[in-house]
């Protein structure tokens, strides 16, 4: 009986280890996060979307997609900073036009990609600036920051969201 236990105990412990390694080198990179974008309080649309972001490998950059749905009149989209009351605070990059930093209309109603790329140092802005690019993935990671879709009917925001635990993925 006694060696069954040492057994067991030894197979248990192995396994432990190995899952606290796999645990680890998952949390290395590879490292995905999903936010579903709803229109913002007292907005009224039939709008919606998805941000997702992706670190990467070597974490020198966070691949991004900016995906909508039945939004009209898209000026600009950020990641903004998540402000004290939920809101959207200082803009830590540009997400939409690609090159940021100027409003550029797509008119009419959009579905679909609106957006996609890498976000690296350089395009870090606002609190964020002089940063690694690693911190504004943990700022999306723990709710600290969020994505806002701006259209031209809704200067200050249509749709916007931040993660709150419930769509984050390792891969």
């Amino acid at each position: 009986m006694r060696k069954t236990g040492r057994l067991s105990l030894g197979l248990f412990s192995a396994v432990l280890l190995l899952a606290a390694g796999v645990a680890s080198a998952a949390g290395m990179h590879g490292d995905k996060i999903t936010v579903k974008l709803a229109p913002v309080p007292n907005v009224k649309t039939s709008a919606g979307g998805t941000a997702t972001f992706e670190m990467s490998k070597d974490g020198n950059a966070i691949h991004y997609k900016l995906t909508v749905d039945k939004i009209e009149n898209v000026t600009m989209a950020h990641v903004h900073e998540v402000g004290d009351n939920g809101t959207p605070s200082a803009i830590l990059t540009w997400v939409y036009p690609l090159k940021g930093e100027a409003p550029s209309l797509r008119p009419g109603k959009t579905s679909g990609t609106l957006a996609e790329g890498d976000i690296t140092a350089d395009n870090l802005s606002g609190p964020m600036k002089g940063k690694p690019v690693k911190e504004l993935f943990e700022a999306l990671e723990h709710g600290k920051a969020g994505v806002a879709v701006h259209t031209k009917q809704n200067p200050g925001g249509e749709l916007w969201a931040f993660h709150k635990g419930m769509t984050h993925k390792k891969k």
